[in-house]
């Protein structure tokens, strides 16, 4: 008898120890970001990143469009998993070229380059087909209509939830996309938005409400004159 509670206090003693040794599990690992990838804003407003890299700080930063949220410091969740955490939050907007910059959690997510997308390029002209990545209609291409300064308008198809996605043309990020409008010339968005289809239209059509963007070019120049979060940025 007393040999059997000696060897049961042993066997409680080891599993004990045992128990002590194991190790916390792992923290999930941080998460790639770049041009193309979905997200939430504010937990609600479905956009798309432009692109992701560091800016002159060194400080890890993605841009997308600041129409996506009205507020500063909102909380950015990845589209397609949430549960991985807050990847980052809005740093600063500017509505005038609608873009935001997303100061990136390094624990959470960092960034890597867009598959395909090899440094930046001058917004488009009038003829150049430009490509768009987003999170409703994915990668499509267009020609490009007008270009009016630092914004351009192209056939490329968009939709809600594309917004601030990556605008390429061979293979270059030329731009940010805003939503669709017509040019000017062409008169408000409204007189021809009961005509035109949409670009989700059963029986494809190649004419359809041009979608908006804004020179990427011109909005890390105007994040760099202002020594904004995303000043002298440099891409993944």
């Amino acid at each position: 008898m007393r040999f059997t509670r000696l060897a049961r206090f042993a066997a409680a003693a080891l599993m004990a120890g045992a128990t002590a040794l194991v190790a916390p599990a792992a923290a999930q690992a941080a998460v790639p970001v770049s041009g193309g990838t979905p997200i939430l804003v504010g937990g609600v407003a479905g956009c798309t990143l432009t692109a992701a890299g560091t800016d002159a700080t060194g400080a890890p930063v993605a841009f997308t469009a600041a129409h996506c949220s009205d507020t500063i410091d909102a909380p950015v969740l990845l589209r397609d998993n949430e549960n991985a955490g807050v990847i980052g939050t809005i740093a600063t907007r500017n509505e005038i070229l609608d873009y935001s910059v997303i100061r990136l959690n390094p624990n959470v997510a960092f960034p890597v380059a867009q598959p395909g997308v090899a440094g930046r390029g001058p917004a488009p002209e009038f003829g150049d087909v430009v490509c768009k990545d987003g999170l409703s209609t994915g990668h499509t291409c267009g020609i490009t209509w007008q270009r009016e300064g630092v914004r351009f308008w192209s056939q490329a198809c968009a939709g809600y939830g594309d917004s601030g996605g990556p605008i390429t043309k061979d293979g270059r990020l030329v731009g940010l996309l805003s939503g669709g409008h017509m040019p000017p010339a062409a008169g408000p968005a409204g007189s021809v938005g009961s005509v035109l289809p949409s670009c989700f239209h059963p029986v494809q059509s190649p004419f359809f409400l041009p979608a908006l963007g804004y020179s990427f070019d011109a909005i890390v120049d105007d994040a760099t004159a202002r020594g904004w979060p995303g000043r002298g940025f440099q891409m993944a």
